[in-house]
């Protein structure tokens, strides 16, 4: 019986482990939604979104706090990576998310746009991620999406908001691990 229970020993150590890192991951996510407390809700589409000149497929990756490109934001369904169809309309731009309700990035909430190589989880090679940076309520964010077309993409945002695009080159963009723009 000694014997046999020494055999389990180890498989409990492990589970004892896996369990353990489940709970602190749980602790970690619920501690980050509690400090993202203060961000706004995410928006809705409106009824009217103006005109829509572009659909286009792509995979949501995450979004961020602007130039904190490890700190994810979690509120109103965007914390986790999805299938995702934009709609790009004169009023601003429908995120669909697969599996969760649709978020609305206004036009004049805007901020810039770009290329970049990596955010939190995901590296890709470079200008692989399209990013929009935007002001959640008050707090710049930053998404990004990785499409087939990257610089089609790209194109069509820039289409959207010209003045945003511009504003991405002026500013710093993204950076690297090794902390150099990539946009």
């Amino acid at each position: 019986m000694a014997e046999e229970f020494a055999r389990f020993w180890p498989a409990l150590i492990v589970a004892g482990m896996l369990i353990l890192a489940l709970v602190l991951m749980w602790l970690g996510w619920r501690n980050r939604r509690k400090r993202q407390a203060a961000l706004d809700v995410v928006p809705v589409p409106p009824a009217e979104i103006g005109e829509e000149f572009a659909r286009e497929r792509a995979l949501y990756v995450a979004t961020t706090l602007a130039e904190q490109p490890l700190e994810r934001v979690v509120v109103g369904g965007l914390g986790f990576r999805a299938q995702a169809e934009l709609v790009l309309a004169r009023g601003g731009i429908v995120l669909s998310l697969a599996g969760r309700p649709s978020a609305f990035i206004p036009l004049a909430d805007i901020r810039g746009v770009g290329l970049a190589s990596w955010a939190i989880d995901k590296g890709v090679e470079e200008g692989g991620l399209v990013f929009v940076r935007w002001v959640l309520g008050e707090t710049p964010v930053d998404s990004y999406l990785r499409s087939a077309d990257p610089d089609r993409l790209l194109a069509q945002l820039t289409e959207l908001s010209p003045t945003a695009a511009a504003a991405a080159r002026r500013e710093n963009a993204p950076t690297d691990p090794s902390g150099e723009a990539t946009a």
